[in-house]
């Protein structure tokens, strides 16, 4: 049974050197049962933009007193140890996660799925696939977007519809950065 790490982040800016994670939100799925969440807002250690506070609903205050990430980062590193790192645009959240384990001595470089890639080969002719038109093209519950953990679960569910359509041989034809020798024990 395959083992995905489902992560959304939430940042104070798009460009990893210069912002900061401010929420994070994993699902851990074995297979296409959610076994675990773990959600927390983060302390950035810098002013969220006005731009990234309107999209997120985030404030200076919700955040001020959480946290920073190097208090969570080991534990955050542990649930995320021996997983597929999923991620809606996963280039974005691992990009943010890399660096961020990087300043805490971490290391991290997990094979990756990303949503987006998938949904379009397994739901193609979608008419948008960001999150929240992709999870109402394909009939997913709604959900609070640009929050952490509801955008997680949703990212979660369609990792979920994908699993049901082209089970996990369809869906590991689409993992990037995973082994030749795991590839071959897994079939893919």
């Amino acid at each position: 049974m395959l083992k995905f790490a489902v992560v959304d982040l939430e940042t104070t800016g798009g460009h990893g050197e210069d912002n900061r994670i401010m929420e994070i939100g994993i699902a851990l799925m074995d297979g296409s049962e959610i076994v675990e969440t773990y959600h927390s807002l983060v302390d950035p250690g810098q002013p969220i933009t006005p731009f990234v506070r309107e999209l997120t609903g985030i404030t200076d205050e919700m955040v001020e007193g959480q946290p920073q990430f190097g208090k969570i980062a080991e534990h955050v590193a542990e649930l995320l140890k021996d997983r597929i790192f999923v991620a809606h645009n996963v280039q974005f959240d691992n990009k943010f996660m890399t660096a961020e384990l990087k300043r805490c001595c971490i290391k991290f470089n997990p094979p990756r799925l990303c949503t987006v890639k998938l949904a379009r080969k397994v739901f193609p002719g979608q008419p948008s696939y960001s999150l929240h038109k992709l999870t109402e093209s394909l009939g997913l519950p709604d959900f609070n977007h640009h929050r952490a953990l509801d955008d997680t679960l949703a990212a979660a569910a369609i990792l979920r519809s994908a699993l049901e359509k082209v089970g996990e041989a369809g869906v590991m034809k689409n993992v990037v950065n995973l082994s030749t020798a795991k590839k071959q024990a897994i079939g893919a």
